[in-house]
């Protein structure tokens, strides 16, 4: 398997590698690259699994130059790293068929959370944000409403963004005691037996 990081700086693409090596996974290979032309002559000469790829190697195209590189390598996986995904960013970029966006500045745990779906096949997306911004993520809370109380959701979708039991408990101004009981709680609702499954499970039912 060959995954490529694609960053102008060479500490942040250094930090993604060091990630992926925590994985442990096997019979893989990262390849780093800085700059855009980089980026399109390595996947032309070998096919990858998977591209992080942060925006700033862009270099004055427009965001459209990833819907390219998704229609040329429709099986790549491509993971969009931005300085500030705004709604409106996340809707756009959403739009390419980018299969996760994340924040730069995300904690290691969110990145671990983010790879490890798109390994499995699965997306992530910061559906959080949209919730804040008042745009409710799932359809009318029909896929959860007979399984998980409204708090439970709330829980549910923090974690599927791959936020620490600590972080969602600042979020949401609970212990992080009372968080560990939602969790379990949603296992157990959602009959999955850990956190990938459950954040699995959120990104298959939201909009």
């Amino acid at each position: 398997m060959r995954i490529l990081v694609a960053d102008k700086h060479d500490l942040f693409r250094h930090g993604v590698v060091t990630i992926l090596q925590s994985l442990n996974m096997s019979n893989f290979d990262v390849e780093e690259v800085s700059d855009f032309e980089s980026l399109v002559s390595t996947l032309a000469n070998a096919p990858c699994k998977m591209a992080i790829i942060g925006i700033n190697v862009l270099e004055g195209k427009n965001y459209q130059s990833l819907a390219v590189l998704k229609s040329d390598y429709p099986n790549l996986a491509i993971l969009a790293v931005v300085e500030n995904p705004t709604p409106q960013l996340v809707d756009e970029l959403r739009a390419y068929g980018l299969n996760g966006i994340i924040a730069k500045s995300a904690t290691s745990a969110s990145y671990i959370s983010a790879l490890k779906s798109l390994m499995l096949g699965g997306n992530h997306i910061p559906i959080t944000t949209q919730r804040r911004m008042g745009n409710a993520p799932l359809s009318g809370r029909g896929a959860f409403a007979n399984a998980l109380t409204k708090r439970q959701e709330e829980v549910l979708l923090l974690l599927a963004d791959g936020k620490s039991n600590k972080e969602i408990a600042d979020y949401l101004s609970l212990s992080e005691g009372t968080v560990k009981v939602h969790v379990t709680a949603i296992f157990k609702a959602l009959d999955v037996k850990n956190r990938t499954q459950a954040m699995l499970y959120a990104q298959r039912h939201r909009n």
